[in-house]
């Protein structure tokens, strides 16, 4: 037991030396009363079975005692509490039972959480609820109560740990000095010391109310000799000549303080440093080679009639129209040579020699956005992606790909067979479909004879194809056909697939 009081007194001074001054928030003076609750009473908060005789809150057996507290601030919700307590009780059924009178001194250190932490009341509430509980030591002195007499000692110096919870509230009247009225139960762990033993430790409620002082001197985060719950201007700079109200001097009393304002005798504005502005260019007077003129802050306060970059005093065309693309000297520029001013050209920064329009745009019949001279389709709408031209669809492809599939030639020769008409008409029609496109035609045989007869074979046959389309109507000058022989195989010669695999004409449409 020793150890725990030697432990809880470490503490207490540990905390208050380490402590005091960083987070020492108050002190407190109370003064104290108590309430029996124990063996003597069956435990109960009024005199069972006599309960008219007691009830808490009525001081039968009313002893005053004393405490003091020290209250360390750990954030919004909670402070840290040390509280020493001289408390006296006595308690007796009635003049022919057995009571008590007992005196304990107390220390707990308890926590202390508070309602007004911002979320449930307000910081700063006028009236401050809150609950509070710790651990601590007690020191019991008591003897029996006989007839209104002392008697026997029960307990001479018990020392033993003791338990605190409680609440109470807190008033406040300034950041200084306020109320505090709480009701604390006390729980000793020690049973014997009322001079029964039922197996239950006995308890106490103590009574108290107090008043508390703050020990922090008032806050003056800007040290200008203003504490901040006063100070308008809490922020001042150091070494700033300020009012009674905290905030910097300010001479001229328009509302910038005579440490940044530049023309401390004149009346200005914030934006201008405390200077005015006669014309109301947002250029102060000082600042201002032309002050009496409204004019531009890059021209020093001097005016652009025409806002055209060029300041009037260096304008040789100081009317030109708003908009309208200048030179060094504020007249209109035509940027790229092609005699369509800059205020009227769309496209400013067409290359030379290109042929514009109205708009100096580089000319696009088709309206594809791909100018003329780089449109390799300048007649048909298309993609800048695809060089202006239109692309092949997919579905274009397949059907080529398809009809390709279905040109078939007799054994060893470079005839047509009579099936296939209908493929080649097929691709007839794809081809006038994309009147920008070319064909290209590629000849191929299987391995069956000689490399140069094979080639010989595949030219043959793919011109064969090409006078077909053209006498269709395709010009020739579209068509480029190629044969291939056997050295571009797609499937094994080994097999018949194979080789009927290899024996064809494929066909690709490509931009001229």
């Amino acid at each position: 037991m020793k150890k725990i009081t030697l432990s809880l007194i470490t503490v207490f001074f540990l905390s208050n030396f380490c402590q005091l001054n960083a987070q020492r928030s108050a002190i407190g003076f109370y003064g104290t009363a108590t309430e029996y609750i124990g063996d003597l009473n069956n435990h109960n908060f009024n005199s069972y079975p006599l309960k008219h005789n007691y009830s808490l809150y009525k001081f039968k057996y009313f002893k005053p005692g004393a405490a003091i507290s020290l209250q360390q601030y750990i954030n919004a919700s909670l402070n840290l509490v040390e509280m020493l307590s001289y408390n006296r009780l006595q308690y007796q059924l009635n003049r022919q039972s057995v009571g008590v009178d007992a005196d304990f001194v107390v220390f707990n250190l308890m926590l202390k959480y508070k309602l007004s932490n911002g979320y449930l009341l307000k910081v700063d509430a006028p009236i401050s609820p809150f609950i509070i509980g710790g651990l601590g030591a007690t020191r019991i002195n008591s003897r029996q109560l006989l007839n209104g007499v002392e008697g026997n000692k029960i307990s001479k110096g018990e020392t033993k740990a003791n338990l605190a919870i409680g609440a109470g509230m807190f008033f406040r009247f300034n950041d200084a000095f306020g109320i505090e009225a709480s009701s604390i139960f006390q729980r000793p762990f020690y049973d014997a010391w009322d001079g029964l033993i039922s197996g239950g430790n006995d308890i106490y409620l103590q009574h108290n109310l107090g008043l508390i002082f703050s020990l922090k001197k008032p806050v003056d985060t800007d040290k200008d000799g203003v504490p901040d719950k006063k100070d308008k201007c809490a922020d001042t700079p150091s070494g700033i000549t300020v009012d009674s109200k905290g905030c910097p001097v300010d001479g001229d009393g328009d509302g910038v303080a005579d440490y940044i304002d530049k023309c401390p005798q004149q009346r200005g504005s914030l934006e201008l440093a405390g200077c005015p502005d006669t014309d109301n260019d947002d250029v102060a007077d000082i600042d201002d080679k032309c002050p009496t003129v409204h004019g531009l802050a890059k021209f020093a306060g001097c005016p652009d009639w025409d806002n055209d970059g060029v300041e009037d005093s260096k304008d040789h065309c100081p009317y030109t129209s708003e908009g309208t693309p200048v030179n060094a000297n504020g007249c209109p520029l035509d940027s790229d040579g092609d005699k369509v001013p800059d205020n009227l050209d769309k496209c400013p920064n067409t290359p030379a020699g290109t042929v514009v329009d109205a708009n100096g745009c580089p000319l696009d019949r088709d309206k594809d956005g791909v100018p003329n001279d780089v449109d390799k389709c300048p007649d048909t709408p298309g993609p800048a992606t695809n060089n202006g031209c239109p692309r092949v669809k997919e579905e274009a492809k397949k059907r080529l790909n398809f009809a390709t599939r279905g040109i078939y030639f007799e054994t060893g020769k470079a005839i047509i067979k009579r099936e296939s008409f209908s493929k080649l008409n097929e691709i007839v029609s794809i081809i006038n479909e994309y009147p920008d496109y070319n064909l290209r035609l590629g000849g191929h045989t299987d391995s069956v004879g000689s490399t140069v007869r094979n080639e010989i074979l595949s030219q043959a046959r793919v011109d064969v194809v090409k006078s077909y389309l053209v006498a269709k109507g395709i010009s020739e000058e579209r068509l480029q056909a190629k044969g291939f022989g056997e050295s571009m195989p797609i499937a094994p010669n080994k097999t018949a697939v194979g080789r009927a695999r290899n024996r064809r004409v494929e066909m690709e449409l490509y931009l001229k």
